[in-house]
């Protein structure tokens, strides 16, 4: 068989959607708030396989046992087909008391091909982690730890397992009935695997202890056709998305959260998403050094959303609680036609089981055995109302067993439903003391960044105050020095007009006294010459206005008043 037997077998129960990565996806419907792959369901012990998951989901069949599970928020939760089978394809941690497994997410681009290479979950929230005393219960979606806690078991988780290649087919034998023998609370169920030839055969048989499983063998090749109904993108009504986020506050080592939280995809765009996934499928190392450069670039958003999923912390885990009770009944009724379609099919005549190759990880001499709980053959010549008598008689004990069973049901669901309601309250107590503590810690917080804040401030006034007094004494002294400056140059100014001055007033005195000396040599050189010839004008009575001798008054040849001195 090929892909075409995904694409029409499961057609009914989710969407095939074109994937840039992964060619053809598929999304399951109707599965209700807080669904997450391995989730609703429970661990059977099989001696070829070790731990196998079984399912009463319609699509389990395929999705639990082929391919990988990833996730993106533009799809939600969407499925890979692959050509290898597996008990589970899971990866497993161990510790504190509790076990958790997640789904393996795709190393390579297009569908899942052949053995795994690594195994990593697609997000932090794919943890899935109960209690060790509850890992035997048929449901294992109503003990399930809620989805900020994973971080918490991570940390004490310190046991890693995954599935083993062995002999040619995948086995989880790492996690046997022993190593939960003195802590479970229910019994774990060891099953032997009956193959059947189709999906409508799947069946449960408790008294034989066997199960019908589906397994054929699927070839994938490039030039498979698409499937009949394809879609190219989801409406956001029908994503199955993650809505509550793992914790980031948790101290210790943060190994189990490799995978990066549904918060970070959240608040990257698509084409960052893929970049990130191309990253993945070529250079793990760089995939998680870009994880931790994103975180860190993010973080506001991430915290942001983180905030406002808390908030909704407890009508989100109610409703995941109410989305798995309804689902519970739904597959409760599948899980109650497959023990009565025990009969059908065990009703048919034995013949071998078609040579399909086997599913991957099947033993070659395995094949389909007898009928699981058939009555014996009559023998040979044995009248009709003998057979008849027996057949009535294997329907009694047949309707005798199915109301043990349906008292036994009911009396689990009723003491499961009462446990369940311990647990939310214990959760829902837990919870609030956990938000009242976080709530403690952020006033707390709040108080000393306060608290560091007014220090920081009065720190900064105290260091402005400095500087500003710095300042102020810096323009004083620089004032002073200005004045100095100011009142040295006023005094080298007065010093230099004073020197002006009296070097001015000796010019002025030599000027003076070289004057004097020139008048004085000519009334000398004037006395000196009178006797001879006196001049007539000291024979005449001199008038007013005539020019006085000495007076440098230079006498008018025509007899006019002389010239003034120049």
């Amino acid at each position: 068989m090929d892909v075409r037997v995904f694409y029409d077998q499961l057609a009914d129960y989710g969407t095939w959607v074109e994937h840039p990565d992964y060619r053809y996806v598929f999304i399951p419907n109707d599965v209700g708030a807080g669904w997450r792959p391995y989730q609703e369901g429970r661990w059977v012990w099989t001696d070829a396989y070790g731990s196998y998951w079984e399912s009463d989901e319609p699509f389990g069949w395929a999705t639990y046992h082929y391919g990988r599970w990833g996730y993106d928020p533009a799809y939600g939760w969407f499925w890979v087909p692959g050509d290898t089978w597996s008990p589970a394809w899971v990866t497993w941690r161990r510790g504190g008391g509790r076990t958790g497994w997640a789904p393996v997410a795709p190393e390579r681009a297009g569908f899942a091909i052949g053995r795994a290479q690594y195994y990593e979950p697609p997000i932090a929230e794919s943890w899935v982690f109960v209690q060790d005393q509850y890992f035997g219960e048929t449901d294992l979606a109503a003990y399930a730890a809620p989805i900020p806690e994973i971080s918490v078991y991570l940390r004490a988780a310190t046991d890693e397992y995954d599935p083993v290649w062995e002999n040619g087919y995948y086995v989880n034998r790492a996690l046997p009935p022993t190593a939960f023998d003195n802590v479970v609370r229910t019994r774990i169920v060891t099953r032997d695997i009956v193959y059947v030839d189709r999906q409508d055969d799947l069946f449960y048989d408790d008294n034989a202890g066997q199960i019908g499983v589906f397994a054929p063998r699927i070839t994938l090749g490039d030039r498979l056709p698409p499937p009949p109904r394809v879609a190219r993108t989801v409406e956001p009504d029908r994503r199955v998305v993650v809505r509550q986020y793992v914790r980031d506050d948790v101290p210790g080592d943060r190994r189990g959260l490799a995978a990066p939280s549904a918060a970070l995809l959240t608040s990257l765009d698509e084409s960052r998403r893929r970049e990130l996934r191309e990253r993945r499928f070529s250079d793990r190392d760089a995939y998680r050094r870009d994880l931790q450069t994103l975180e860190r670039e993010r973080a506001d958003r991430i915290r942001e959303l983180r905030q406002q999923a808390a908030t909704r912390n407890d009508d989100l885990e109610r409703e995941r609680r109410q989305a798995i009770e309804q689902r519970r009944d739904q597959l409760e009724r599948v899980r109650d036609e497959r023990r009565q379609r025990a009969g059908q099919v065990q009703g048919r005549p034995d013949q071998p089981r078609p040579d399909q190759g086997g599913p991957a990880g099947q033993r070659p001499d395995m094949q389909r055995p007898a009928a699981p709980g058939m009555a014996p053959a009559p023998p040979a010549g044995a009248g009709t109302e003998q057979r008849r008598q027996q057949q009535d008689l294997r329907r009694q004990e047949i309707e005798q067993q199915r109301n043990q069973q349906q008292e036994q049901r009911r009396q689990q669901q009723d003491q499961r439903r009462q446990e369940i309601e311990r647990q939310r309250g214990q959760q829902q107590e837990q919870q609030r003391q956990q938000q009242d503590q976080r709530r403690q810690e952020i006033e707390q917080q709040r108080n000393q960044q306060q608290e560091q804040r007014r220090q920081q401030q009065d720190q900064r006034r105290q260091e402005i105050e400095r500087q500003r007094g710095q300042q102020q004494e810096q323009q004083r002294q620089r004032q002073d020095q200005r004045r100095r400056e100011i009142e040295q140059q006023r005094n080298q100014q007065q010093e230099q007009r004073r020197q002006q001055q009296d070097q001015r007033r000796q010019e002025i005195e030599q000027q003076r006294g070289q004057q004097q000396e020139q008048r004085r040599q000519e009334m000398e050189r004037r006395r000196q010459g009178a006797p001879d010839q006196p001049p007539p004008q000291r024979r005449q009575q001199q008038r007013p206005d005539q020019p006085q001798p000495g007076d440098g008054g230079q006498p008018d040849p025509r007899g006019r008043q002389p010239f003034p001195p120049q």
